[in-house]
């Protein structure tokens, strides 16, 4: 992630809500924060986050830092991050063990992972908590009743790691010009929906307008975003209108 360091608060902040999700090998939590009501953001950028009894092992008196795509949107009275909790020692490790009231620090934002405004039809590839940024675009495209195409294809390995379900069938509910599709790669024996990639869903999608004037906007693990971008422009999508966070 591309750090840029204009208007950047550090500032401390309580945990106000946690939601865990996952299954027995991928174990994930939506956590909610207070945002001071000074601080502003734009969809798709992130921040960094630490803890005050979190501490660098090579140096115990500098905090350890992980950066978070805001899955909240601005409009948004608090933060959201969408956090994947690793089983080895690390922060986010640490920071699964957290509970609401909790404080956490934060500074940022930072990032260049923004939208375009100038689509006429646009598409989101998500892959397991790289759904965080995208959604917050989504919200804020919806919550400003952007009346374009907008659609969101989300990968994740079974139905355990659908992130957000409830929330983006609630969408396509409200919102006419919203649609998403769901694949799992790994299935289990209760998953009902598509097997397999998001490469497939997009290859069995119709999209409103011509494919040269589609954006993308992908997230999520390096080697598979790559992938896909391979992909999309193997199937004729413009190369300069497919943008993306690795991470």
């Amino acid at each position: 992630m591309l750090l840029l360091t204009s208007d950047i608060m550090e500032f401390k902040s309580k945990i106000t809500k946690l939601i865990k999700c996952g299954d027995n090998e991928n174990n994930f939590q939506i956590m909610q924060f207070e945002k001071p009501k000074d601080f502003s953001f734009t969809s798709g950028q992130f921040i960094m986050v630490g803890c005050a009894d979190f501490k660098l092992k090579t140096n115990p008196k500098l905090l350890k830092w992980s950066s978070f795509s805001v899955a909240s949107a601005p409009f948004q009275e608090y933060f959201e991050l969408c956090i994947r909790i690793h089983s080895t020692e690390g922060l986010t490790n640490h920071l699964g063990k957290k509970q609401a009231g909790d404080e956490l620090i934060v500074k940022g934002p930072f990032g260049h992972f923004m939208l375009n405004n100038e689509f006429k039809e646009i598409a989101f590839i998500a892959l397991g908590t790289g759904i965080a940024p995208l959604i917050s675009m989504i919200r804020t495209l919806l919550h400003e009743n952007d009346e374009r195409p907008i659609t969101l294809f989300y990968g994740f390995r079974n139905g355990e790691c659908f992130l957000y379900e409830k929330e983006l069938t609630e969408l396509t509910e409200k919102h006419k010009n919203f649609r998403f599709y769901s694949v799992a790669s790994h299935p289990g024996e209760n998953w009902t929906g598509k097997k397999g990639f998001v490469q497939d869903l997009i290859k069995d999608t119709d999209f409103s307008s011509p494919i040269k004037e589609i954006h993308f906007y992908l997230c999520g693990i390096p080697k598979a975003i790559e992938s896909i971008n391979e992909f999309l422009i193997e199937q004729g999508f413009e190369k300069e209108k497919i943008f993306f966070e690795k991470w």
